[in-house]
C-alpha cells in the first residue's frame, strides 16, 4: 500500500509494520479480553482454578511445572511461569512507502515503543541521506548496533537489555549533565574561561539519549510484568520517573541556552545587575540535589522545604523581570540579555518544582492503602 504521508496513512502503515517476533501478532489498542472461570474447591479447604490451555501451550508448562503467583495492592492475582520466554519485538520500515523527512521519527518511535529488531528497506539501495539518519539515531540512543548492513537495507539490534541501566541510574546522569552545563557556564561567567563548555552540544545529547531509554524502559514495562520486576518499580512508579525525566530534559534544554547566553553576551551581564538573579541559581542547584537525593532517601520533608524556597525564588525572579520590563537595567540592549538571563534561571526553578511534585507523589502514593485498615499513616 503507497503512503501519501496523510496522518491516518502513517498510522496504518506503523501498526502494519509493527509486530511480535513471537507470533507476527499486530499490536492493537484493544483492551485484552477477560476469561471468567468458576473456582473448584478439593479436599475441602483447597481452591483451584484452571488455567487457559493456550497459554500453557505458550510457555511449554505441563504437569507440576511451578508458576509464580503474585498479589496485586488492586486486589487481582498475577500469575507468571518461573521461566519467561522472551518475546523479540520487531518492526520493517519500508523507505519505498515512507516520506523519507520522516525517517528519524519513525525510529525514535520505533525505539521507546520498544522495538528489538528494526529493518530498514528499500528495493532501490539506500542513499547517503538515509543512512546519515540512521546514524544520527544510533548515536542518540542508547543499546542500538547495526547488524547487517547491505545495499538495499540496513538491520538495527537492540544489545541493551531493559533492566541493565536502572530508571534511578539515568535520571542520576541526566542531573549531573544539566547541573555540569550551569555550573561551567557560571564558572566562565566569572573568569572567562570557555574551555569546559566546548561540549554543549554532546552534553545535551546525552540528557536527550537518557530520556529516550528511560520512555522506552517504561513503555516496555508496562506492557512485561517480567521488566517490571527486574526494574524494580511498580507501573505508578515508572511513569512517574517518566516524569521526572521529561522534567530534566526540559531543564537541559534551558541549561543549554543559559550557557549559550553567558558565552555570547558575556561582556553585557553586569555582574552587579546580575547579582540577584545568581542568588537564585545557587538556590535552584541546592534544591535539585535535594530532590535527586531524596529519590533514594525518600525524606518528604526535605522536598517540600526545597519546593518552599524555588517557589519563593521564582517570585522574585519575576519581580526582577517586571522591573526589567519598567524600569529597564542598562541600555535596551542589555535589558534584554538581561531578561532572558533571569528567565532561564526562573524556567530552572519551575521545572525543578515540577520534579518535586512528582516525588512527593511517589511518596505518597507509597502510603496508599487498598482499604482503610491496611493503609499506612505519615
Amino acid at each position: 500500500m503507497a503512503v501519501d504521508g496523510s496522518n491516518g496513512d502513517i498510522e496504518n502503515y506503523i501498526l502494519r509494520a509493527m509486530k511480535t517476533a513471537q507470533n507476527d501478532v499486530l499490536p492493537t489498542n484493544d483492551v485484552l479480553p477477560i476469561e471468567y472461570r468458576k473456582l473448584q474447591v478439593t479436599g475441602g479447604s483447597t481452591f483451584i482454578v484452571s488455567l487457559p490451555k493456550p497459554w500453557i501451550r505458550d510457555h511449554g508448562l505441563e504437569r507440576g511445572t511451578v508458576v509464580g503467583v503474585q498479589s496485586l495492592p488492586t486486589g487481582e492475582l498475577r500469575i507468571t511461569p518461573t521461566e519467561v520466554k522472551p518475546v523479540r519485538r520487531s518492526a520493517v520500515v519500508d523507505l519505498d512507502h515512507l516520506p523519507g523527512h520522516a525517517l528519524y521519527d519513525f525510529l525514535i518511535g520505533l525505539y521507546v515503543s520498544g522495538a528489538d529488531a528494526i529493518s530498514v528497506r528499500k528495493r532501490k539501495g539506500m542513499g547517503p541521506q538515509e543512512r546519515r539518519i540512521i546514524r544520527s539515531f544510533l548515536r542518540d540512543t542508547r543499546g542500538m548496533e547495526v547488524g547487517e548492513d547491505s545495499e538495499d537495507g540496513m538491520d538495527i539490534l537492540s544489545l541493551l537489555k531493559p533492566s541493565e541501566l536502572s530508571l534511578q541510574v539515568s535520571l542520576n546522569r541526566m542531573y549531573l549533565l544539566v547541573t555540569s552545563i550551569v555550573e561551567d557556564a557560571a564558572t566562565y561567567l566569572n573568569d572567562g574561561v570557555e574551555e569546559p563548555l566546548d561540549d554543549l552540544e554532546e552534553r545535551e545529547r546525552q540528557i536527550d539519549a537518557r530520556r529516550l531509554l528511560i520512555d522506552r524502559q517504561v513503555a516496555m514495562a508496562l506492557e512485561s510484568p517480567n521488566i517490571e520486576r527486574t526494574l524494580g518499580v511498580t507501573r505508578l512508579q515508572a511513569v512517574e520517573h517518566l516524569a521526572m525525566a521529561r522534567a530534566l530534559e526540559r531543564m537541559g534544554d534551558h541549561a543549554r541556552s543559559f550557557a549559550n547566553i553567558v558565552l555570547n553576551h558575556r561582556e553585557g551581564l553586569n555582574p552587579a545587575l546580575i547579582s540577584e538573579p545568581c542568588r537564585h541559581l545557587d538556590v535552584w542547584l541546592g534544591s535539585l540535589r535535594t530532590v535527586i537525593r531524596n529519590i533514594y532517601v525518600k525524606d518528604v520533608n526535605h522536598v517540600i522545604d526545597a519546593k518552599r524556597e524555588l517557589e519563593q525564588s521564582i517570585e522574585a525572579l519575576e519581580a526582577f523581570e517586571e522591573s526589567i520590563i519598567e524600569h529597564g537595567k542598562g541600555n535596551q540592549n542589555n535589558s534584554v540579555i538581561l531578561f532572558r538571563f533571569t528567565e532561564k534561571i526562573r524556567r530552572l526553578c519551575a521545572y525543578t518544582i515540577d520534579l518535586s511534585e512528582t516525588q512527593i507523589n511517589m511518596v505518597m502514593g507509597a502510603l496508599v492503602g487498598i482499604d482503610a485498615s491496611r493503609s499506612e499513616t505519615l
